[in-house]
């Protein structure tokens, strides 16, 4: 449910004090407003172009370009300060959307209208940015203020038509989920099916895509509904697909669009290769959560597809580990800790006893003893580099597999 027109969710603290936003830089809010003339009568050019409905003049006020102009001169002065009031927009806005409502426009329209608008002032917002080297902590601070102010004047207009039970045509609902559906399980469905879907839905269909793992429960914020990106957030394995590539901006926009991390961008593939590259991607969502590595907001799959590889079937890495550390597997668990984790670092260092003890902060000699301990225990195996290989390989996994963790 949400809050009452021009009431938002305050950021609490850990006191239950309410946190405002810091002002932005003024470094910053200057570069934003560099990028902003005549912003407003570009979005409403591409608007009229594309949704002839919005386009219909009925003579009733306000019309869409006052909507868009003070849209744009209140976004530029909450940025600048948050505190800026955002009352004079919110009434224009109440105004607007009751017209909308009580004339023929549809739900269809107006998301299509609010789509072409989030697009075309992220596009020129993103081209200044980059142009003035803007950092991307910066450009995601941007990216999260674009999609809470976005929040805030899509609610008062799309609740008017929620509030009256107009809901999305089943169809397109069923088409979407159908495409999903076809692009994420094997064998991938035909492409004479997908485009017949992508048709129903105005989805133009990309050569390659990238799937976005995500958390269940998680809020696909209104402003970033973009019409490229299908959704399938319920049920519990949700996710996003991306047509082509994830560029930084798109990084930005997905930071601040899903409500829950951590998100994970899978690899970018030909749409016959979507399932594995979300399979893979899903895979490391599980990692980040179970705590194999530090997860930040929104995590590369590429970047942990070795460490997805090395976890994938631990009852098998034990049953190998048994297999090939022989006799330290029989060992008192302290010794034999010590003795795997000098194993460990001597076989990814492959130098010295000296450069071992540094690493371990052990004496040289402390790591000779233990390495003839290893051999005794192991044999003249050690010698062989594809038995090293597997070694490593087994006591990597091991420390990157959380305990009583399944097979994927």
């Amino acid at each position: 449910m949400s809050l009452p027109v021009g009431q938002r969710d305050p950021a609490l603290g850990r006191e239950g004090a309410v946190v405002r936003p810091e002002p932005a830089p003024p470094e910053l809010v200057e570069v934003l407003r560099s990028g902003l003339p005549g912003l407003a009568e570009e979005i409403y050019t591409a608007v009229r172009a594309t949704v002839p409905d919005v386009a219909v003049a009925d003579g009733g006020p306000p019309s869409p370009e006052r909507v868009v102009r003070e849209a744009m001169r209140t976004y530029v002065a909450r940025f600048a300060d948050p505190a800026e009031p955002l009352d004079g927009l919110l009434e224009l806005l109440h105004s607007f959307g009751r017209r909308e409502v009580t004339g023929n426009r549809s739900l269809e329209s107006l998301h299509a209208a609010i789509h072409i608008a989030f697009d075309t002032s992220w596009h020129r917002i993103t081209e200044v940015c980059v142009r003035n080297k803007v950092s991307g902590a910066d450009l995601a601070r941007v990216a999260e203020f674009q999609m809470a102010f976005m929040d805030q004047i899509i609610d008062p207009i799309v609740e008017a038509y929620l509030d009256q039970g107009l809901k999305a045509p089943v169809d397109l609902v069923h088409s979407r989920r159908l495409l999903m559906r076809g692009l994420s399980t094997r064998p991938v469905a035909s492409r004479e099916t997908i485009d017949h879907l992508a048709a129903k839905l105005g989805w133009n269909v990309p050569e390659t895509a990238t799937p976005v793992a995500v958390r269940r429960g998680t809020r696909w914020r209104p402003a970033a509904a973009r019409r490229d990106v299908l959704s399938a957030l319920g049920g519990t394995a949700p996710w996003l697909l991306v047509p082509g590539g994830v560029d930084e901006a798109r990084r930005a926009l997905l930071g601040a669009a899903l409500d829950r991390g951590p998100v994970v961008v899978g690899l970018t593939v030909p749409l016959g290769e979507i399932p594995d590259a979300l399979r893979w991607a899903r895979g490391v969502l599980a990692l980040a959560e179970d705590g194999v590595f530090d997860p930040a907001p929104l995590i590369s799959a590429e970047e942990h597809l070795l460490d997805l590889w090395l976890t994938c079937d631990p009852p098998l890495v034990e049953e190998i580990a048994r297999r090939r550390l022989g006799g330290l597997a029989g060992l008192p668990e302290g010794k034999r800790r010590a003795l795997t984790e000098t194993l460990r670092v001597w076989l990814e260092q492959w130098s010295t006893a000296a450069d071992v003890g540094r690493r371990l902060h052990l004496h040289p000699q402390t790591v000779r003893y233990r390495l003839r301990q290893i051999r005794k225990e192991i044999g003249g195996r050690l010698d062989d580099p594809e038995t090293r290989f597997v070694l490593e390989a087994v006591l990597k996994a091991r420390r990157r597999t959380p305990p009583g963790r399944p097979a994927s």
